[in-house]
């Protein structure tokens, strides 16, 4: 049969590709099947650990004090270098003591002259007294005369607590320390008139021989926690508490865990924890922001997987890779707990003797066959941290 010239080509061409796909279609037939992929596994067992929880804390001074006065009057003198180290009943502040001091001079002659009546009426009850057993007196006389003595001793009484009163009011013209730390600034500077009911403070004075450091932590965080330490033998354990300052440094001192709030925060639904650390040199300040670390009161053992063997549903569900006795993989979700250095300590989900896949991730689903490479001890040193 005879073709015209211009359907010579496509037809060659057509019959060319026809060749070629029957060419790769074999290809693919006679390529040989993938066979078990080559990992690397972590044989599960225990690493002893003590455990630490991080969380946010500000530091609030031991004992603070804001000192007022207690009388009104002018400020007469400052007795105190600001910021330094004052006891409990040292003077601060004097207030001056002009008026004050008249009214204990008055109370003092109001005293004396009730001493005088309560002298002469006794002597008076006691003479009718002796009249009377003589008979030389009525009963009535007697009676007038012992009222009038013990209206006397109440009339000494009420001066007594009058002048007792005056020296107290005395006494606050000099303002004392009421309790021992560092004095603060001073707010008010001589000839200022201060009043027994203001509001503002004249100076503080903190303790800062230690600090408390002061976390919030939510209340179901709290509740895991408090079952985390229902398994630890020592219950009276003192809980170590160590802080991280605002510039990333270590702080040397180690406290320990006081005591947590009975109340749940309406607001914030948090609950306050506070612990006390040591401030020898006052490189805590009242207000400064810290990173505080909770050590549980015990070591124990833990399952610790890489962070690299874990991998992540979209929903954020984690779950890792494990070898079974017929050399399949099988993925199983697991819960996860505190970050080791490079590792997650895994509460649920995996036992002590199961073989972990850390390498070849990617290409791991359920059912895959593998070849195991190498295996590694779960308590190598870069997967534990320091107790």
């Amino acid at each position: 049969m005879y073709l015209p010239h211009a359907l010579r080509l496509p037809l060659g061409l057509l019959l060319s590709s026809s060749l070629l796909l029957g060419c790769g279609e074999q290809a693919m037939e006679q390529r040989p099947v993938s066979g078990p992929i080559h990992v690397d596994v972590l044989d599960l067992t225990p690493t002893t650990l003590r455990l630490t929880t991080e969380l946010p804390g500000r530091i609030t001074a031991f004992k603070q004090a804001e000192v007022r006065p207690q009388v009104t009057g002018i400020l007469k003198s400052r007795l105190y270098k600001e910021g330094s180290q004052v006891e409990a009943g040292d003077v601060l502040y004097e207030i001056d003591s002009t008026t004050y001091q008249s009214n204990v001079n008055s109370a003092q002659a109001q005293l004396a002259k009730a001493l005088t009546s309560e002298d002469a009426t006794q002597k008076t009850a006691l003479r009718y007294k002796e009249l009377i057993r003589k008979k030389l007196a009525s009963q009535q006389d007697y009676d007038d005369a012992n009222a009038l003595y013990k209206e006397a001793q109440a009339e000494v009484a009420i001066r007594q607590a009058e002048l007792d009163y005056a020296n107290i009011e005395l006494s606050y013209t000099k303002i004392k320390a009421p309790i021992s730390g560092q004095a603060g600034l001073s707010l008010v500077s001589e000839g200022s008139l201060l009043t027994s009911e203001q509001s503002s403070y004249l100076t503080t004075i903190i303790q800062t021989a230690n600090v408390y450091v002061d976390m919030q932590q939510s209340s179901l965080a709290i509740t895991k926690i408090k079952k985390e330490f229902a398994h630890f033998t020592d219950k009276n354990a003192e809980i170590p508490v160590t802080i991280t300052l605002e510039d990333g440094s270590a702080y040397d001192e180690t406290g320990h865990l006081e005591f947590s709030d009975t109340q749940v925060s309406g607001s914030t639904g948090t609950v306050t924890l506070r612990a006390i650390i040591p401030n020898p040199d006052n490189t805590l300040l009242a207000g400064m922001y810290v990173r505080a670390h909770i050590s549980m009161p015990e070591a124990r053992g833990y399952l610790v997987v890489p962070q690299s063997a874990v991998v992540r549903s979209q929903s954020g569900e984690p779950s890792v890779f494990v070898v079974n006795q017929d050399s399949n993989v099988e993925k199983k979700p697991v819960v996860l707990g505190n970050e080791v250095n490079n590792g997650w300590v895994v509460k649920e989900g995996l036992s002590s003797g199961e073989k972990v896949v850390i390498s070849n991730i990617l290409n791991m689903k359920n059912g895959v066959e593998v070849v195991v490479d190498s295996s590694t001890d779960s308590s190598v040193p870069a997967l534990t941290s320091e107790e």
